[in-house]
């Protein structure tokens, strides 16, 4: 009985799953598809064309149909697949009919996706002419909008002549004369008559205007004469005030500056001690020796009035609080109230400000030449709190410098290194490094905080000349003998530094851009010398490059050369040799040579490590010793002729231990070498009307 309902059921299903499907097949006329070769084009094209023939709404109820039967199949094979060896029959049929439901399934995704497709690609159409037609929408209001204006502009248009009162035309014929009136024209011609009135109004306006200025000026001659004899009948006091003015022509022409003195004694009282001590003294040593020499203050006259009228109260109250002591106990216990409502770092940050600010008034010592080749001016600024000296350098009025010429007058730089080893990488004074670590800043920092600041480095010899001498104890006091002491000696070092640095500034900038005036050898040459090397480049490196050299390991053990130094690198090309010349300018040039490292290129890679001709040219190179001393003012550029002879010499004697000759000689040799090392003569001698040439 239960099998017999199955069946029953199961063949009711199948009825219903069949009549569902023809049902859904007689919907959609068949069409006639064309033979064509790709059947893959052609199912596709079939399935478009149906998608826009069949109904949407019928393939949903199909897809909902579709899916209850599938859902049903499930459930029967389910059911069946308890005793799957009696109904396996019935499962098989199911099976297929479940495999065509997700064919019609499949299908009626990918008609759905057809659609969707195509209705997004109208929306898309549709969405392009919305904005084409809106776009032309806006250009028309535009053209609309601008047509509007312009026609509103041309109504609105007012010519300027229009604005002025014209006399009347009677008028204007009975007295403008006939060559501006020219009636026979103007009374037919209307633009003709305008145009004429406009003309006789601007030459009477011009007429009225010259009588306008000739009264002006009258008016203003009234008025002086008036105020003159105004001031002859004025007070006493303003006549000596008029006085006072008139004689400072004369004051000036016979150096006179009484009132500039005053001005500056004004502000030196208001400077520091060790401010006040440099000042003095340098203006004393600037009166006596160095006419070239100027000295004054800068900074904010008003602020250090404040420091000092606060000093003076602080005095008073300190005396006072000495001869009361109950009472500072009580006025300390509210201060102390009041800065705790401060928060701990604005504290610390106020701490910290204090330490690094300077004074607000600072001395300013300009250092100038006869042949105005530029000004050095050395700013002297004072840190209260720290109790040291700050030095800042400017220069100006010189010629532009070239790409390797700037940093030989760096203001930063140019004072490193005045004495030996005063560089000013730390402060002078031990104290200092506990101030800051206080405030919770790192003492290694003080210097880069000082140049951020702007107000310089704490070089020892400024602490000197300013007079600031540390005791035992380490307390720091300003002493006027050590400030007089050092002046002169440190304003000579300073001025013969900012010369040596202009020189070697000229220099470099000769060398870099190629007018070089080699100087002689020595004062008694007299016969030229070929040079038949040629410096091509001139440029600055760094002392890395330097450093990695291997032929300057020497230089640096010995401390020849430091980071502080100044580094170049000059190429001399003769033909196919190049010989680059890596060298190293001390902070105190010319007091020291420049130290110089070779390296040729020219059948093969030479330097003083393995070719020892080179090692010779070298030593050559830096010792100049040749003769009397040059200038130095020309130090380097000397070296850098030693360097290009010997350089010929080499390339000429090396060329004879070849068959060919690369480098003919064009300078005389009594000996292209001499000795075991086979030395070159790079020494040259005169002899009469001639040059020769021989070993060091």
């Amino acid at each position: 009985m239960v099998k017999q309902e199955s069946s029953e059921k199961e063949s009711s299903d199948k009825k219903r799953r069949r009549t569902t499907t023809s049902s859904s097949s007689s919907d959609v006329t068949p069409l006639k598809v064309p033979k064509e070769e790709n059947v893959y084009m052609n199912a596709i094209k079939f399935e478009e064309h149906e998608a826009t023939k069949r109904s949407a709404e019928k393939d949903s109820k199909l897809y909902h149909q579709t899916c209850e039967d599938l859902r049903k199949i499930f459930a029967d094979v389910y059911a069946l697949k308890k005793d799957p060896e009696k109904n396996k029959a019935e499962i098989a049929e199911k099976r297929v009919d479940g495999s065509m439901m997700v064919v019609l399934l499949k299908k009626l995704n990918r008609l759905d996706k057809l659609r969707v497709r195509s209705g997004r690609d109208a929306l898309h159409r549709e969405k392009l002419n919305v904005d084409s037609n809106r776009l032309q929408l806006q250009n028309l209001l535009y053209e609309a909008d601008h047509l509007k204006r312009e026609v509103q502009r041309c109504y609105q248009f007012k010519s300027q002549d229009e604005d002025i009162d014209l006399v009347s035309v009677e008028e204007f014929y009975e007295k403008a004369p006939e060559s501006i009136s020219r009636p026979d024209k103007t009374k037919t011609d209307e633009h003709a008559r305008r145009l004429a009135r406009l003309e006789w109004e601007l030459q009477q306006r011009k007429e009225l205007t010259a009588l306008y200025k000739d009264l002006q000026a009258s008016t203003e001659q009234v008025a002086e004469d008036i105020s003159n004899k105004a001031a002859r009948l004025a007070s006493l006091a303003p006549r000596l005030q008029s006085l006072l003015k008139a004689t400072r022509p004369l004051q000036e022409a016979l150096e006179m500056n009484e009132e500039k003195e005053w001005e500056i004694h004004r502000l030196a009282r208001l400077l520091p001690r060790p401010l006040y001590l440099f000042f003095a003294n340098a203006q004393g040593y600037a009166d006596a020796c160095d006419k070239y020499m100027t000295v004054t203050i800068d900074g904010d006259e008003e602020e250090a009035k404040q420091i000092e009228d606060l000093a003076k109260e602080l005095q008073s109250q300190h005396e006072s609080d000495d001869n009361a002591g109950d009472s500072d106990n009580e006025e300390n216990e509210g201060k102390s109230h009041h800065r705790g409502r401060l928060s701990k770092s604005a504290l610390l940050e106020r701490k910290r400000a204090n330490l690094l600010k300077p004074h607000p008034l600072r001395v300013v010592v300009s250092f100038s030449t006869k042949n105005d080749a530029g000004t050095l001016s050395v700013i002297f600024n004072y840190i209260p709190e720290l109790g040291i000296i700050a030095i800042r350098c400017k220069t100006k009025e010189l010629p532009s410098a070239g790409v390797s010429a700037g940093d030989v007058i760096n203001p930063r730089h140019i004072l490193n290194e005045l004495y030996p080893d005063d560089f000013a990488t730390e402060s002078p004074l031990k104290r200092n490094k506990f101030q800051l670590e206080a405030v919770g800043l790192e003492p290694g920092r003080l210097i880069a905080m000082l140049v951020e600041k702007k107000l310089g480095k704490p070089y020892g010899w400024a602490q000197r000349v300013c007079g600031l001498e540390v005791n035992p104890n380490g307390d720091v006091k300003a002493s006027d003998e050590l400030s007089m002491n050092s002046m002169s000696m440190i304003i000579r070092q300073i001025r013969s530094r900012w010369a040596s640095r202009v020189a070697l500034f000229k220099q470099i900038i000769a060398l870099e851009s190629g007018n070089i005036a080699f100087p002689k050898n020595h004062p008694n040459e007299k016969i030229p010398v070929r040079i038949s090397s040629r410096l091509t480049s001139w440029i600055a490196t760094t002392y890395h490059d330097f450093g990695t050299l291997p032929s300057a390991a020497k230089f640096l053990e010995e401390r020849l050369v430091s980071e502080n130094d100044l580094f170049f690198q000059a190429t001399i090309v003769r033909d196919a040799a190049k010989m680059i010349c890596s060298l190293a300018v001390g902070c105190d040039f010319p007091a020291q040579l420049p130290v110089w490292v070779l390296r040729l290129t020219w059948n093969g890679q030479h330097d003083a490590t393995n070719n020892p001709a080179l090692r010779e040219m070298e030593f050559w190179v830096n010792s100049l010793d040749e003769g009397s001393q040059p200038r130095k003012a020309c130090i380097l550029v000397s070296q850098l002729r030693r360097a290009m002879l010997s350089l010929d010499i080499l390339l000429e004697t090396e060329s004879t231990m070849h068959a060919k000759i690369d480098f003919p000689a064009e300078k005389t040799f009594l000996k292209a070498f001499r000795g075991k090392q086979r030395s070159r003569p790079y020494r040259m001698i005169e002899n009469g009307g001639g040059v020769f040439y021989t070993q060091i």
